[in-house]
């Protein structure tokens, strides 16, 4: 199959980083996603209040998931993560999701990166740390495999993805999983208008060309996205719909780089997929373009 003639999955993070107050209470990230999956998303990836503790963020996002999956059945849904001090705590909210049958594909990040920020010269400050050791990664793994679910692999570096490829060598990534490709972009996602000095590769050609020749041959469906810019703003989007790719839009990543709403980003991604001559793919259909001809049976409980 060309790269052409496989159908787009389009991503929508509809919730952007907000540790003091949510960007939308419940009703609303089940507006947001209802109208996301309308303009053609397949994937909907959510957060939770950060105010709330873990049992009443996993009550919020439990409450969500059902809401959308009663007027979608086939949208792909999947959240953040807790808060917490191991990765026990940070994954204590996906078992309850994926017996409720409202978490389709776990998120893990093999050493996900932090923004650091720049001073009024424009000189980098802070530190440039990661919440996810590759240890942390295999128990997410070992959890994926456990309850029958997928995986998003968050790469926001070239070592992510090199502990993606050890894994899919060894036959350990669940049919259905997806390499999520993360660029920087030149702000912040939490200062919002402020630039940073935010981790990963530039948005460019040159850059997905790099991750793609490691690529090469395994494969694995993968997506673009890029965190402190408009993803549609840059060449990368139509280059990464050429070459095959899917697409991770929405406000979150964006940071406040673009004047639209989360369900115009959609219908923008699926306006360039006709502009390519790429169908766009939704539930069952989205499940294929992953390699998971179908959904995922759920673990018993």
């Amino acid at each position: 199959m060309k790269p052409s003639d496989t159908p787009l999955v389009i991503e929508a993070a509809i919730c952007p980083y907000r540790s003091a107050a949510p960007v939308w209470d419940q009703h609303g990230m089940v507006s947001e996603a209802q109208a996301c999956l309308a303009a053609g998303a397949a994937i909907i990836h959510h957060h939770h209040d950060m105010r709330f503790d873990a049992g009443a963020a996993t009550d919020e996002m439990l409450a969500m998931g059902k809401a959308v999956k009663a007027s979608h059945p086939g949208a792909l849904l999947y959240p953040d993560f807790l808060s917490g001090a191991a990765v026990q705590d940070w994954l204590g909210h996906v078992r309850p999701l994926a017996l409720a049958g409202v978490l389709d594909l776990l998120p893990v990040d093999p050493g996900g990166a932090f923004s650091g920020q720049l001073d009024d010269d424009g000189l980098p400050v802070g530190a440039n740390k990661t919440r996810f050791s590759f240890d942390d990664a295999n128990h997410t793994l070992g959890l994926a495999h456990e309850l029958n679910l997928p995986v998003a692999v968050g790469v926001s570096e070239p070592f992510n993805l090199r502990w993606a490829l050890a894994q899919h060598a060894k036959g350990r990534l669940p049919a259905g999983s997806v390499i999520k490709l993360y660029f920087g972009g030149e702000y912040s996602l939490v200062k919002i208008g402020k630039r940073a000095l935010n981790f990963g590769l530039p948005p460019n050609k040159p850059a997905l060309d790099a991750y793609l020749s490691m690529l090469e041959g395994t494969g694995l469906a993968w997506s673009v996205g890029v965190l402190g810019d408009a993803l549609l703003d840059t060449p990368l989007a139509r280059y990464a719909v050429e070459r095959g790719g899917h697409l991770r839009v929405g406000i979150e990543d964006a940071a406040g780089r673009t004047s639209l709403t989360n369900s115009e980003t959609v219908a923008a991604a699926v306006a360039l997929a006709g502009e390519v001559g790429r169908p766009v793919a939704q539930s069952a259909a989205a499940w294929a373009a992953l390699g998971r001809p179908a959904a995922p049976a759920r673990a018993a409980g």
